[in-house]
Parts: C-alpha cells; sequence; structure tokens
C-alpha cells in the first residue's frame, strides 16, 4: 500500500502544487486518473458493444439449451469467441478502483509522507514533537494535524532538523469549504461533513440516470433493472461516504460526475450507432414497457380470473393457451364437445386480447392469467380431470402437474406435424400422460425416444391434425379464379440465418424473372425485432410493381391463393402444401435444430424427409437457380398435385375427422370408458 501511496502522492503532489488546495487538488486528481483510465473504458466500450450484438443469439442458445447446462456453457464460450467478447473485461475498471481508493484513503490519512513528501525520519520527529508538547494522546491518523495545528498558532519546534519540513507544512491545510478531509462523518460530531454522503448518493444518482440513456449496455436493460441499479448505487455510494475519510467521498463524488463525459467521449470515439442497431434496441425496450403497462392494466383482472377459476369446483376440462393465435388447434375440437355435450371447458389464456372473452358461451369459460405470481399457482393447484396444451416442457419450467391432484390426465395438442424431436428440447414430452399425434411419423418418434431414454409410455392417439382439416375445407370452399399470373409468396421462419438474413434480395432478383407476382411474408416476430431490415427491402423494390411485402399482420393473408411457397424450415409449408397440393420450394439455409440428440431415434424428421417430396430443395449458394426452380414447380402442378395427395394420406391420420376422433377420445376418457 506505501508503494501505490508513493506513486498516487506524486500525482497529488502535482495537483497541489498547481492548486494550492488540498480539495481542489483532489478533485484534479479524480480528473487525471479518469483521463488515465480513459483507454481501459474504450476497451470495455467495445467488449460492451460486442456483448449486446451477441444478445439475441445468446438468448436463443439459451433457450435452445435450457435443460443442458453443460452444453449451454459450451456454445455461449464458442459464441463470445466468434464475437471476440470476454465476459470478464466488465469488471477491469471495478478492479483498477478498488486499489485507487485504498491507495487514496493512505494518503490523505498521510498527507505529510505522500502529499509534501517529507522524509519519514522527519515525519517521526514531528510526531515526538507534538507527543512532548501535548498532553493528550496522539492518535495513528491525526498527528499531522496536531502539527498543523501547532505550527499554525505560531509553535514551532526548536530542532533546527525540523526548520525545513516546518517552511513546507506551513500553509498547508486539510480543509477544504469549512470540511477537514481527514476526518470521517459522523452523526455525532462535525454534522457539516453528512453533507459528502449525501453529495455522493446525488451524484451517483445523477450519473445512473444519464448511464441508462446513453450507456450502451444499460440502454437494453429493462425499467425494473434500471431501477433497481440505481437505488444499489445510490445506497452504496451513501453508505460508503460514511466509512472513508471526507476527502475519498469528495474524490468519490466528482468521480460519478467525471463519469457522464467519459461515456459521453467513449460514444464521440467510438459510437455504438456504428456497431449496434440501436432501433431494434429501442424496440425491445418498448415491447418491454409496453408488455410492463399491459401486465399492469390488466393486474386486477387476473387476479379475479385466478380467484374466480380456484374457486370453480367440479372443473373437467381445462384448456391452456398462451396466445389468441393458439386457439386454432383446439378450436374444432372444443366446438365438437360443445355440439355433443353439456361439459364446460375452462379455456385459461395468457393474452388479454384472446377473442375468447368477446364470445358468449355457456360452456367455453376464459379466464386470464399470464404472469408467474398467478400462472404458477394455479398449475401447482389445480383440480380437473383433463387438461390440453400445446406447451411442450410440462414439469420443466414455470408450469408443472398439479401438486393437489395427481391423477389428472395431461394431454398434448401437436401445434404442427413437424418432428417434435428435432424442433422440441430432449424430453420436451415426458411428463405427459397423452399425445394426439397428427401422424405417423410422430407416433413413431415418441415410441423410439422412450425406449431410448427408459422414460414411462405415454397413450398415443392417432387422432390427425385438426388444422389441417379445416384449411382442407376452407380451400375447398374458395372460388377458383383464372389468374393473369401466378403468384408466389416467400415465407420464411423466424430463426438466426433464415431466407430474410442470409439470401433474401438475390432470391428476389432471381424470381423477378418470371411474369409472376412476389408477395414476401416476413414471420412478424422478425418484423417487430428487425424492422430495419424490411424498411430498407421495400425501399430498394418500390419500384418493382410486381413485389409486394405484406406487412400487416393482422389482416387475413390468403395464403390459399398463391400458386407455390417459398420458405425454409418453417411448418407453414406443411399448411399451404397439405392443404392446397401445390408444391414448396425449400431453401436451404441453415436446419433449425432445437434437440442436438435428434439424430439418436432411427426415424429420419419429416422436415428432412418430405422436403424433396412436396417440391424441391436449393442450397443457398445456388440462389440464382431459384427461378429455374419455380418455373419447374409451377409448370408440374399438376403432377405435384397427385403427389402431394398421396403424401397427405399416407402422412396424416384420419383427414377429415381428426377434430372428432380427439373430441370422442376426451368424452370417454371422461366417463372412463378406455
Amino acid at each position: 500500500m506505501a508503494l501505490l501511496g508513493g506513486a498516487l502522492g506524486i500525482i497529488m503532489y502535482v495537483c497541489y502544487l498547481v492548486t494550492g488546495n488540498y480539495g481542489i487538488s483532489i478533485i484534479l486528481f479524480t480528473l487525471i486518473t479518469k483521463i488515465i483510465l480513459f483507454p481501459v473504458g474504450l476497451l470495455t466500450q467495445r467488449n460492451s458493444i460486442r456483448m449486446v450484438k451477441l444478445m439475441p443469439e445468446n438468448n436463443a442458445l439459451k433457450i435452445k439449451y435450457a435443460d443442458d447446462k453443460d452444453k449451454l456453457a459450451d456454445e455461449q464460450l464458442a459464441l463470445y469467441k466468434k464475437y471476440h467478447y470476454n465476459p470478464f473485461l466488465g469488471v477491469v475498471p471495478l478492479l483498477l478502483q478498488i486499489p485507487l481508493v485504498l491507495g487514496l484513503v493512505y494518503v490523505i490519512y498521510h498527507p505529510l509522507n505522500y502529499v509534501l513528501h517529507l522524509d519519514q525520519n522527519v515525519v517521526l520527529q514531528l510526531k515526538e514533537w507534538i507527543r512532548s508538547i501535548s498532553s493528550n494522546a496522539v492518535e495513528e491518523n491525526s498527528y499531522q494535524n496536531d502539527i498543523l495545528m501547532q505550527i499554525k498558532e505560531g509553535i514551532v519546534p526548536s530542532s533546527q532538523a525540523l526548520v525545513g519540513a516546518v517552511s513546507k507544512i506551513r500553509g498547508f491545510g486539510t480543509n477544504f469549504l469549512g470540511m477537514n478531509l481527514s476526518h470521517t462523518p459522523s452523526f455525532r460530531k462535525e454534522q457539516i461533513l453528512l453533507i459528502i454522503p449525501f453529495l455522493s448518493g446525488i451524484s451517483a444518482w445523477i450519473m445512473c440516470v444519464v448511464q441508462n440513456r446513453i450507456n450502451v449496455l444499460q440502454v437494453t436493460q429493462g425499467k425494473t433493472l434500471k431501477y433497481l441499479t440505481t437505488i444499489f448505487m445510490v445506497a452504496f455510494s451513501t453508505y460508503f461516504a460514511f466509512l472513508v475519510p471526507v476527502g475519498v467521498g469528495l474524490y468519490w463524488i466528482f468521480g460519478n460526475l467525471f463519469a457522464i463525459p467519459s461515456m459521453w467521449l467513449l460514444n464521440v470515439v467510438m459510437p455504438p450507432k456504428k456497431y449496434v442497431d440501436y432501433n431494434y434496441l429501442q424496440l425491445m425496450k418498448s415491447q418491454r414497457e409496453e408488455n410492463d403497462l399491459i401486465h399492469k392494466k390488466n393486474r386486477n383482472r387476473e387476479k379475479a380470473d385466478y380467484k374466480r377459476f380456484i374457486k370453480e369446483d367440479n372443473k373437467e376440462i381445462v384448456v391452456y393457451s398462451e396466445r389468441n393465435g393458439f386457439y386454432k388447434f383446439f378450436s374444432d375440437i372444443i366446438q365438437y364437445l360443445i355440439e355433443h355435450s353439456d361439459v364446460k371447458i375452462h379455456y385459461v389464456t395468457s393474452d388479454p386480447q384472446d377473442e375468447r372473452f368477446s364470445e358468449s358461451s355457456d360452456q367455453l369459460i376464459p379466464y386470464y392469467v399470464a404472469s408467474d405470481r398467478y400462472l404458477i399457482p394455479l398449475f401447482m393447484r389445480l383440480e380437473c380431470k383433463i387438461c390440453l396444451m400445446t406447451v411442450p416442457d410440462l414439469e420443466k419450467y414455470h408450469i408443472k402437474r398439479s401438486r393437489v391432484k395427481k391423477d389428472i390426465e395431461y394431454i398434448f395438442v401437436c401445434h404442427g406435424i413437424g418432428s417434435t424431436t428435432l424442433t422440441f428440447r430432449k424430453g420436451a414430452l415426458d411428463w405427459f400422460d397423452t399425445l394426439f399425434c397428427p401422424g405417423p411419423d410422430n407416433f413413431a418418434e415418441v415410441r423410439e425416444e422412450e425406449e431410448l431414454y427408459g422414460t414411462p409410455r405415454k397413450r398415443l392417439i392417432k387422432a390427425g391434425y385438426p388444422l389441417i382439416d379445416n384449411l382442407i375445407k376452407q380451400y375447398n370452399e374458395l372460388p377458383r379464379q383464372t389468374k393473369a399470373k401466378p403468384a408466389i409468396v416467400i415465407a420464411p421462419s423466424w430463426q438466426p440465418n433464415n431466407i430474410i438474413d442470409v439470401c433474401i434480395e438475390p432470391l428476389i432478383d432471381s424470381l423477378c424473372r418470371l411474369d409472376c407476382d412476389i408477395i414476401v411474408r416476413p414471420h412478424p416476430q422478425q418484423v417487430r425485432h428487425e424492422p430495419e431490415k424490411f424498411v430498407t427491402l421495400q425501399e430498394k423494390y418500390k419500384d418493382r410493381e410486381n413485389v409486394e411485402f405484406q406487412m400487416d399482420f393482422s389482416a387475413t393473408f390468403p395464403l390459399a391463393t398463391m400458386d407455390l411457397l417459398v420458405t425454409d424450415w418453417s411448418d407453414i409449408c406443411w399448411e399451404f402444401a397439405l392443404s392446397t397440393l401445390k408444391p414448396v420450394l425449400f431453401i436451404d439455409t441453415p436446419m433449425k435444430v432445437i434437440n442436438p440428440e435428434y439424430d439418436k431415434i432411427k426415424t429420419v424428421p419429416i422436415n428432412i424427409t418430405l422436403r424433396n417430396v412436396i417440391g424441391k430443395s436449393i442450397a443457398v449458394e445456388n440462389i440464382n437457380e431459384a427461378a429455374t426452380v419455380a418455373r419447374e414447380l409451377l409448370d408440374r402442378q399438376e403432377e405435384y398435385h397427385d403427389i402431394i395427395s398421396s403424401t397427405r394420406s399416407e402422412r396424416l391420420y384420419n383427414i377429415g375427422m381428426s377434430a372428432k376422433i380427439s373430441a370422442v377420445y376426451i368424452q370417454k376418457s371422461l366417463k372412463g370408458e378406455l
């Protein structure tokens, strides 16, 4: 500490020579340390920018490997290497600040040694002199103040050896604005010193307010975290100033204040806007605020619905839907039950705008429950006979099996015909009792997983897929119209490296060689998260009359009227091809894999095996061939009609009857007839 005190003492001595005032010299010292540490701030700024850039991918990894912490750690490490991000670099400024503060404390406690650079032997002689003329014991950290007091009163030592020291000390003082900088704030004496902890807390608050607006990391945080961080910093700064001499508190106050121009200068030298999509960050912030506002607005309603649900006795069927859009997976099953029985269906939704609230039905009773505060206990206290949901990972996360009623039958309703092994996390269906299987592929996958991992056998119902049945019915009822030219819709999935990310412009340019209409229908989530991409695309193709961007997702999009679908790995391919019997052009972007162990079972995912059956796939590097392949698929539509029709019959159970079969199973289960 003496070595560090010596180094800092030199800086403090220079500051004192320049200013002639101990307090101002501490302020100047604080500014100098900020300047010295500015290069470290640049390193931290660059590291913070990298952290923000990797956030979307990191969040995706957390979802993908939520049940495999070791794999998550490996993938995060690879991600950090990809972006050259060092997770430990953020603590470097704090690690440097600690020795600075400790060294400054040491300097302030020993100003004669480290500010005036008096020889240690001389300081000891001065100390002995004070003891010889004072009846009071000399405190270890205050003897220099006693020396100063004696000199100011005109009392000087008789020893000629101390004459030089006296001349250097004369005029030096540790007071600043009426405060002794070597004393520690206390409620018992020198109450004027209490202003330092107060100003320390205020300076921390000012710094946090500015930091939350311009710091690249703080901008990404939600309001709650910002509030908590601000409260902590204010409390810590105030408390810290009570523990150290006033001079250190002065350093801390101006350290907080000087951090503001330092942050501004960092943003000038290394502007985050050059590297980070601030529109995206603002959008994420707006979404968080919007969600908070919606939750706050519906808080009383949620509480009332939760209580109403819990009080309802003798519940038989409970359906849980995450959002309004998920109702379509239950709708035909629910409708059949309502039409063919008097059973009441208790419909829990986490969407306050769910259309079920505007529908009047004695048999379908909706409840709004969204926050973990109510959703978790609702499922833990659930009492019914059957619970249907499309949410996988039962028992793994916030949604648990009932701890009150052990014999509830949990039924998983598939919300796609794609591979559950490929697109769900490992063991995502283990805690369900029953699964409504759309087709033989799902049936085989589940059975093979049970054998591979030794999990309990579920009841697998060869139900079919009600949504496809509904879409087939709607398509067959559409009036057939003769169009001047074919229509092609581009509908990518929402995942990293999808069509939009990888090849949208060369794809559109290639398809424009055809005499056709091109409709780009991006995933709504990508539009919400990356709106700037679509502003740029729309601007580029604004003069192409045959290119249209469909961004209004509130309107019903007539997918069935399209002649060809272009996608990557989106499940929309099944809805389009199996309902219209028209082919699909697949772009082989990187495959969306949620479960890295999907290839341990023998059944190859339907997402892979049917790509070149219900259409054709091309590699991204061959995207210029898109027009040629699309033309071929359009010319062979009649041939594909028969191929897809045959495939549909082979890969889907009970076409046209799936809702009835599912509902009849539920009726029999309720009656105990299985």
